[in-house]
């Protein structure tokens, strides 16, 4: 599959369609399918049946992306309920996102804000630069055409692609989670091999003005000194469902 350089990609779109650079804020939702662990099924009727909990919990998740032209944030929407336990709750929102994520385009910054009982654990890294391969298909997501980019499971470590369905109407680079900063467009759907995030609702220029608020005046980690406590959120959860 032929790749396309970011160099005479990004002049072009901006060429064909003036508008794209008024854009300086935005906030997208998006919702969850976990459907995709089907595949992980081995035959056990109670695997099969925890999957399926799993599976209709994530339904009622909805997660939150604010940005501006250099920072985001994203996060599941404060306050939601997606069950009636609170450890399943904890458990399918750990595994839709381990915490809340802010992004600084400018400095090549991230920061994950999670928490362990009451302690709230910073830990920093710069984002990634990932191989992703753009490709010429694709679709419509609202009222948004999209194009579909690849990142090959070799480059990631994980068992399928990560299939990545960006909008060049938006040119900034963000997206779900950790996903920022390779593409130049906003990506409405991701596809990892747990589960898939679709945009559904856009909002650009919101009238409600957008503000970041970057985590000030706190103690950050590596995540390299993160692992090397061990993820105690991870293991909790784990432990308590599978």
């Amino acid at each position: 599959m032929k790749k396309y350089s970011l160099i005479y990609i990004v002049p072009f779109l901006l060429f064909v369609n003036p508008t794209f650079a008024q854009i300086t804020s935005g906030k997208i939702l998006y919702r969850v399918s976990m459907d995709n662990t089907e595949n992980e099924k081995e035959g056990s009727p109670q695997l099969e049946r925890m999957h399926k909990v799993v599976a209709d919990s994530a339904k009622n998740i909805q997660l939150e992306l604010l940005f501006d032209q250099e920072k985001s944030v994203f996060q599941h929407q404060r306050g939601l309920s997606i069950s009636y336990y609170k450890e399943l709750d904890e458990f399918v929102k750990y595994l839709t996102s381990k915490g809340t994520y802010f992004t600084n385009l400018t400095n090549s910054e991230q920061i994950l804000q999670t928490y362990y009982e009451d302690r709230k654990y910073n830990v920093e890294s710069e984002i990634e630069k990932q191989d992703w391969t753009l490709t010429k298909e694709k679709k419509q997501i609202g009222k948004f055409l999209c194009y579909k980019a690849i990142l090959d499971k070799s480059n990631t470590g994980l068992n399928e692609d990560t299939i990545a369905w960006y909008a060049p109407e938006i040119p900034v680079s963000f997206g779900p989670v950790d996903y920022v900063g390779n593409l130049p467009g906003l990506i409405l759907e991701l596809q990892l091999p747990i589960a898939t995030y679709t945009a559904s609702k856009v909002e650009l220029n919101p009238k409600k003005e957008v503000i970041i608020n970057w985590p000030q005046d706190i103690e950050t980690m590596t995540e390299e000194e993160y692992k090397s406590e061990g993820d105690k959120v991870k293991a909790q959860l784990d432990g308590g469902w599978w």
